[in-house]
């Protein structure tokens, strides 16, 4: 059995992995199915027109913030600060959970013929239904390694208490 901090490292190396994996499928498939004239029309001033590269790059660079706050918070956890363990166990839980709730409505949608695919009936929204559940099916799977591993592998929760000092009589 490994150790708790190849545990934790091999937690942020997965984590990475998740990240950048999401963030770019994510962004392409919104670049391709925001289409430029359809973004002009979502604009909240029309005067300003989006290409799908300013999309593309604007997600990329939000993705690049988060990635990096992320990185801090899993520094801090291979620290072994537990706020960061308790913060990262809060997020997993949230996700699993909204995935779940997610993955069930997705199953109630039908036929799309909700006033949001009549509002854009130029989208494939069955295609943006399918990639959504496809990536809440990731979600699932990264979240529930890391609440595995942060909340009941024993080993690794012991690492995040101080130990009693030694009696020194």
């Amino acid at each position: 059995m490994s150790s708790p901090s190849v545990k934790l490292y091999r937690l942020r190396g997965w984590f990475v992995i998740y990240f950048v994996l999401k963030s770019v499928v994510g962004a392409v498939v919104a670049a391709v199915v925001l289409k430029p004239a359809q973004l002009s029309r979502l604009s909240r001033f029309n005067e300003r027109n989006f290409s799908t590269t300013s999309l593309l790059f604007f997600s990329l660079v939000v993705t690049a913030v988060i990635l990096a706050v992320a990185l801090l918070i899993f520094a801090r956890l291979l620290e072994r600060k537990n706020w960061a363990r308790l913060l990262l166990l809060v997020i997993g839980w949230l996700t699993v959970f909204g995935a779940i709730l997610s993955l069930l409505a997705s199953t109630q949608l039908g036929d799309m013929s909700s006033w949001v695919s009549q509002l854009l009936p130029e989208w494939d929204w069955q295609k943006l239904v399918n990639f959504d559940r496809i990536q809440k099916i990731f979600e699932l799977l990264f979240w529930g390694y890391l609440i595995a591993v942060l909340q009941f592998d024993e080993e690794v929760k012991k690492e995040f208490f101080s130990r009693p000092p030694a009696d020194q009589s």
